[in-house]
């Protein structure tokens, strides 16, 4: 009886090795494309930059921003009541869009650039420490409180220097 437990142990541990199963940080990267508000194919991983993650499209993405962000790093919200608004985003502005998932208390900063007629751009994640991803990279605050915005605000305009740089960049090309 011990060797046919034995036996199917050892059965069930290779059987488990061989289905492929996906790492924290891949369901990380999934749920956080789910939670975008237009599609992309793949977010991929910034190397040096915690939490921020690139995404490009064949395409224009026509989605209006929340901001717009200049080359010098100002922010100006898109929709007023006293400045006039385009439907098509310019080269030479970050759109901006923000998106909370107070569940997953999560918040996305989508920074989206065009060029030549394509969208591409970064998504900064503050993530706050949960018990399905723990990371030390992560902010240990809830990040979805909305008494905290002052100190969310903060992070991601510390966090958007790559968009700035990029931005830069595509001016100095043309």
């Amino acid at each position: 009886m011990n060797r046919v437990l034995f036996f199917i142990s050892i059965a069930l541990a290779l059987c488990s090795c061989a289905v492929q199963r996906t790492t924290t940080s891949e369901e990380f990267v999934r749920d956080v494309q789910k939670d975008l508000p237009f599609k992309v194919s793949e977010l991929k991983a910034i190397s040096n930059h915690d939490n921020t993650y690139s995404f490009h499209s064949d395409g224009y993405i026509g989605l209006l921003p929340d901001y717009e962000v200049d080359s010098e790093g100002a922010s100006m919200i898109y929709q007023t009541t006293f400045a006039p608004t385009h439907h098509t985003q310019p080269s030479n502005v970050i759109w901006r869009n923000i998106v909370i998932n107070r569940k997953a208390k999560r918040v996305l900063c989508i920074d989206r650039l065009v060029q030549n007629g394509r969208t591409f751009g970064y998504v900064y994640v503050l993530q706050s420490e949960t018990a399905r991803y723990s990371d030390s990279g992560t902010f240990h605050w809830d990040v979805s409180n909305p008494k905290l915005l002052l100190n969310v605000s903060d992070a991601i305009e510390g966090m958007s220097e790559l968009s700035i740089t990029t931005l830069n960049t595509i001016k100095h090309e043309h």
